[in-house]
C-alpha cells in the first residue's frame, strides 16, 4: 500500500459520539463491498440463482458455529452451476452499486483519500463491478475466484496476507488491511461497512460509517461511528469537513 498517497484534512478537536475528527491527520478510507458499495450481497444472489439449494443448510451450520466463514463460503462456491459468462449475466442483471458511491470516489480524488476495498466476497467479480462502473479504487483485497474443469473454487489469502480475527466463528478477518497503515505518519483510518465481517477492523478505526448489522456491532462496543442509509450521508459528512 503506498501511504505516500494519504490526504491531510483539517479537524476540529472534537471526540465526541458520532463525530468525525480528522485532527489534521493523513486520511485513508477502507470500504466493504458487498451490501455496502453494492445494495445487495453478491454471494447470495450467485447461490440463489445458480447454486445447488443446498447452500442453505451449509450457511445453517456456519450461523450455528459449526464451521467457520471461508470453510461456509468455499463449500457454497462448489456448488455453483455454470461458467464464467453465467455469472456475469447474473451480476450485471442483479447487481447494483450504491446510487451515491461514484460521488464518493469523486469526493475522495478530491480530497486525495485513498480508498481501498476489503471483502469477504470474490475477486473477479468486484474486479467486473469496478470496470463496468469505471470506478478505480487504490486497491483491494478479496477472496480468489478459480475455475477449474467447469466447477468452481476459492483462495484465501495467507499468513501475513491476513490477520487473525477474534469475532467469533470468523478467521478472515479484515485486520491486516489497516495494520499495513500504521506508518509514522499515523494515518486517520476510516471503516465503512454493514456486516459481521467489518467488526474486527471497526475496532482498529478512528471512525466508523455504519449500517445494518454493524451499526448495531458499533453501539453495543461504543465504537466511535455515524450510521448511514447510502453514501449520500457520507458525502454529506465530508463536504462539511471540507467547508469546516
Amino acid at each position: 500500500m503506498n501511504t505516500n498517497s494519504m490526504a491531510t484534512l483539517p479537524g476540529r478537536n472534537k471526540n465526541s459520539t458520532g463525530m468525525l475528527d480528522l485532527g489534521g491527520r493523513p486520511t485513508v478510507v477502507f470500504c466493504d463491498f458487498d451490501g455496502t458499495v453494492t445494495t445487495s450481497d453478491v454471494t447470495d444472489v450467485l447461490l440463489q440463482q445458480l447454486a445447488h439449494p443446498s447452500w442453505q443448510e451449509i450457511e445453517e451450520r456456519w450461523l450455528s458455529g459449526e464451521i467457520d466463514d471461508c470453510q461456509c463460503m468455499a463449500q457454497q462456491i462448489a456448488l455453483i452451476d455454470g461458467a464464467w459468462p453465467n455469472i456475469v449475466k447474473v451480476v450485471d442483471n442483479s447487481i447494483a452499486i450504491d446510487a451515491h458511491f461514484k460521488s464518493f470516489m469523486a469526493l475522495c480524488n478530491d480530497m486525495h483519500i485513498p480508498v481501498y476495498i476489503g471483502s469477504n466476497g470474490l475477486d473477479r467479480i468486484i474486479t467486473h463491478i469496478l470496470n463496468r462502473e469505471s470506478i478505480q479504487v487504490e486497491g483491494y483485497w478479496a477472496y480468489r475466484l478459480i475455475e477449474r474443469n467447469k466447477s468452481w473454487s476459492l483462495e484465501f489469502p495467507q499468513g501475513e496476507k491476513r490477520g487473525k480475527c477474534r469475532t467469533p466463528h470468523s478467521i478472515a478477518c479484515k485486520c491486516a488491511l489497516l495494520e499495513r497503515q500504521l506508518t509514522d505518519k499515523d494515518p486517520y483510518k476510516i471503516v465503512i461497512g454493514d456486516s459481521k465481517s467489518d467488526f474486527c477492523w471497526s475496532t482498529k478505526a478512528d471512525f466508523v460509517f455504519a449500517k445494518a448489522k454493524l451499526a448495531q456491532y458499533c453501539r453495543e462496543q461504543d465504537i466511535d461511528h455515524q450510521t448511514f442509509v447510502d453514501f449520500s450521508h457520507i458525502n454529506e459528512c465530508l463536504e462539511q469537513k471540507i467547508a469546516a
